[in-house]
């Protein structure tokens, strides 16, 4: 229970740092492309207290994450006024998918941070294992002498694991997603308001089905990461 304890506290850090990343870089974004609204609100910051959401950020993870290695969670919505931009429909898309962008690429400079220090630091390389076979919460795994700079490891590989998964996550295209708030774009407005009206019923089957969705896309993505991991 203590080591379980310790895994959950170590993945709720990572899922907050990667939420706020995420919030944090559609704010930017959207302040690139002429739109200060999220600036102005404070939300352009890395600060998890200006993008934290009660259900998103706190009940939902807490009700899966003693069920599962893998849990989910979003931010606030960012506030975006799309007058203010140059090119409206275009620069509102650009600015969601910053987001997202963002996750993918603190993923992948996680691992590329994890496979210099596997080249250079034995006990990095010697550790490795311990870290996946953890942060997929196989308990099994030895952890007698673990080195110093396990826990860097294992931070890192978490940031591989969490902002994949996020990633895919926030492109399922549901209206309270960034991947639903891209297809609005196309949609026909009659269509549009429909799929909006209905998003809080997408969000219960969501509960109950999203979770076996996310893995089609994320096993293999998150496989070719490790393959990466182990074999560069």
């Amino acid at each position: 229970m203590p080591l379980t304890g310790a895994l959950v506290i170590f993945e709720l850090l990572v899922m907050v740092l990667s939420i706020s990343l995420h919030d944090c870089a559609q704010a930017w974004m959207a302040n690139r492309l002429g739109d200060p609204t999220a600036r102005m609100m404070g939300r352009m910051t890395m600060n998890p207290a200006k993008h934290f959401d009660l259900f998103g950020m706190a009940i939902w993870p807490l009700i899966y994450i003693f069920r599962s290695p893998l849990i989910l969670g979003w931010g606030k919505p960012v506030p975006m006024t799309p007058r203010n931009f140059r090119n409206p429909s275009r620069d509102e898309m650009i600015a969601t998918l910053a987001g997202p962008g963002a996750q993918l690429l603190a993923a992948v400079v996680a691992l590329i941070v994890l496979i210099v220090l596997r080249h250079v630091n034995a006990d990095a390389n010697a550790s490795l294992g311990t870290a996946v076979a953890l942060g997929f919460r196989n308990l099994g795994v030895s952890t007698e002498g673990l080195p110093a700079i396990f826990p860097l490891i294992l931070f890192l590989y978490f940031c591989i694991l969490m902002n994949l998964l996020l990633f895919v996550f926030n492109l399922v295209p549901l209206p309270f997603l960034d991947g639903g708030k891209i297809l609005m774009h196309y949609l026909p407005y009659n269509a549009a308001q429909t799929y909006q009206s209905i998003g809080l019923y997408l969000m219960f089957a969501f509960m109950f089905l999203g979770f076996t969705l996310i893995m089609i896309v994320f096993a293999p993505l998150m496989g070719i990461f490790q393959q990466l991991l182990f074999s560069l």
